[in-house]
């Protein structure tokens, strides 16, 4: 044990089993507002790759290969379409639940999908809510491209 000056012993360090507590926080007061991601399951990169930058004109954000990650930049500031890469130990392929995009004209976008190749669904409109198609990405992931509404509820 070590001595004081003066000869003296020094105490022990007493030790303590006071658990440490952690301060909890909301959720709400930690989230990280500078981006949100989706993510789709793909099996094969470059045909999905040409599909969101060539088709839906999405900028490539990032590109990993080597974890079978890539990202793309969606029209919204912050958000991001993440493309995960299939592996066959991970069971069975499922696609994704669907990725909601807004847009300021579903006919012009259902007209440039269509002058692309992309088989898209009639338009479909809940009167005074919005107006929207739908439409698949090469690994079956649903995409629904979401405007303004085109009918009135006096026009029904």
């Amino acid at each position: 044990m070590p001595k004081k000056k003066g000869g003296r012993k020094a105490a022990a360090p007493k030790k303590t089993t006071a658990k440490k507590t952690v301060k909890t926080m909301p959720l709400s007061k930690i989230y990280d507002s500078t981006s949100i991601y989706i993510t789709h399951p793909i099996r094969n990169y470059e045909i999905s790759k040409k599909f969101y930058e060539d088709i839906l004109e999405l900028p490539v954000n990032l590109e990993i290969p080597m974890a079978g990650w890539y990202e793309f930049q969606l029209p919204v500031k912050g958000a991001m379409l993440g493309l995960s890469q299939y592996r066959e130990e991970s069971g069975e392929f499922k696609p994704a639940n669907s990725l909601n995009i807004s847009i300021s004209d579903v006919e012009k976008a259902k007209t440039s999908l269509e002058s692309k190749g992309v088989s898209t669904s009639d338009i479909i409109d809940y009167p005074d809510m919005v107006s929207m198609i739908s439409f698949e990405d090469p690994d079956k992931n649903n995409i629904f491209l979401i405007g303004p509404p085109r009918v009135k509820n006096s026009e029904k």
